[in-house]
């Protein structure tokens, strides 16, 4: 069973198919078992299992009975009439269970060695020297612990050394599945109503529908020995990925515990960088691959690029559908970076499109709109940032008559600072005054950003200047001339914007 949460607070347990129709109803909140990097996850299956069984039964409704949906995901598995595709632990395992492929043959049970006694030791997370997420801590894990483990795994994990291949939807191994999309701010059920609605209707569109890909979707319900591949080009577009050969089993308690096997190859093959059709993808276009996300991603200058149409090309789920109302949308970007052999963090960024605007228009330029305005401004934070840099150089090297940019230990010495800035733009970045911009309103808006940056490069120069050397005879010379270099250039930054009105 797994539990949820509704706006009164009070804990309550269904079935899958009972959750999905909470959903359909609005009702779930949150899911408390779920941890923070396992919800895009979770979310993105929700979403693919549901629109393609309404796609499947030419349904494009949401049922809010759990009934219903009994019936439409047992559509989905037809050979499996009694529900044991979608059983989190099936004792046959010829037969399918959640996510865990059928073995070919009885003799590949003895592949799997490989025990694992808790959800986390199952899940994706790869923690350092155990320090930052303990590791086999969740003892007596629930259901819901080692389904959303199991969630996580089987859809976003990354190769992680031999025999432990990634999914399919991400561009190589050590990279990660980033999510980019719009959804309506508020409870879980939203956002998932209205991801579901949006794939139905994409699918029946001429000009997407057209393309659109219908095979075998639920990869765990085909039997896998470890070896044999299967073709991207055979599978419905809205698959799932399954990466890894798992079964969940009962002990002599009645506990779950987990056995997992190696593969010799990866489960999907054939998609070139990543470029799987992932509807919360967003694809780079120089090289048509999907983008991989690193930390840097979710700040202002990397995010700007997602925003970019001759950059990235957007997601189905991130472009904007009839449906969306005009108020209360937001921007969600987020990713759990991989590294090589460990995990580089848990990265998201929300950026509220309507909250403080006057135009209720909400149409498919909203978007690009949002971007060119974006540009703009991270634009004009660039220049700002590079004459702090410069200031930041005279500064450690003493206040020279030519400040010297190759040297590498003063370099060393700025780039704290230098990200201090970038944080603080970061937080102002979206701000009232950003919207302000993108209505058109009549003031100077180049002027007010780039006074705001201004105030930001003093504070975080008066930070360099308190934490600088303080032995050198120099000191008093550096201050005075890095000073005065930064007040001069932003003093004419800030009059050349005055000066266009």
């Amino acid at each position: 069973m797994i539990r949820w949460q509704g706006e009164d607070g009070a804990l309550q347990a269904d079935d899958l198919f009972g959750i999905l129709a909470a959903m359909a109803r609005g009702e779930i909140m949150s899911f408390p078992a779920l941890r923070r990097h396992q919800q895009q996850a979770w979310h993105c299956f929700a979403v693919q299992v549901a629109a393609m069984a309404l796609i499947a039964a030419d349904r494009a409704d949401l049922p809010t009975a759990a009934a219903d949906w009994r019936t439409l995901l047992l559509g989905l598995t037809p050979e499996w009439p009694d529900g044991e595709a979608w059983a989190l632990v099936e004792e046959d395992w010829q037969k399918p269970a959640l996510l865990q492929p059928p073995l070919v043959s009885p003799a590949h049970r003895a592949d799997y060695k490989k025990a694992l006694a808790t959800p986390d030791q199952l899940d994706m997370l790869v923690t350092s020297r155990n320090h930052d997420v303990k590791a086999a801590r969740m003892l007596g894990g629930a259901q819901d612990d080692w389904l959303f483990a199991l969630v996580t795994l089987q859809t976003m994990e990354g190769f992680l050394g031999a025999g432990n291949y990634g999914i399919s939807r991400m561009n190589g191994g050590f990279a990660s599945r980033m999510g980019l999309g719009l959804r309506p701010s508020g409870n879980l059920s939203a956002a998932f109503a209205r991801d579901v609605h949006c794939l139905v209707q994409a699918s029946g569109d001429p000009q997407t529908g057209a393309h659109w890909r219908h095979g075998p979707g639920l990869l765990w319900t085909i039997p896998w020995d470890g070896a044999a591949s299967l073709a991207f080009t055979r599978l419905d577009t809205l698959y799932v990925d399954v990466c890894r050969r798992v079964r969940l089993q009962r002990d002599a308690n009645g506990a779950i515990t987990a056995l997992a096997a190696g593969s010799k190859s990866a489960r999907v093959a054939g998609v070139e960088t990543g470029k799987s059709e992932d509807p919360w993808a967003p694809i780079r276009l120089r090289d048509n691959a999907s983008l991989t996300a690193s930390p840097a991603t979710f700040g202002y200058r990397k995010f700007v690029e997602l925003l970019d149409p001759a950059k990235v090309q957007r997601p189905l789920l991130a472009r904007h559908a009839a449906d969306d109302r005009p108020q209360g949308m937001v921007l969600v970007a987020q990713a759990l970076v991989r590294g090589q052999g460990k995990t580089e963090g848990l990265h998201r960024r929300e950026v509220p499109l309507s909250g403080t605007r006057e135009n209720d228009v909400f149409e498919t330029e909203y978007v690009d709109r949002m971007g060119q305005v974006a540009q703009g401004r991270a634009q004009e934070a660039g220049a700002v940032r590079q004459r702090l840099r410069l200031a930041c150089f005279a500064l450690v090297q003493g206040g020279p008559a030519q400040v010297r940019l190759d040297d590498k230990a003063a370099e060393a010495k700025l780039d704290p600072w230098i990200g201090h800035f970038d944080l603080a733009v970061d937080r102002v970045f979206f701000d009232a005054p950003f919207w302000a911009e993108f209505d058109g309103k009549p003031e100077n808006h180049r002027l007010a950003w780039r006074e705001t940056l201004r105030a930001i490069a003093r504070d975080v120069f008066a930070l360099a200047a308190a934490q600088a050397p303080r032995t050198d005879t120099r000191r008093v010379r550096a201050l005075a001339v890095a000073r005065n270099m930064l007040e001069a250039t932003l003093a004419a930054y800030v009059k050349e914007a005055r000066d266009a009105t």
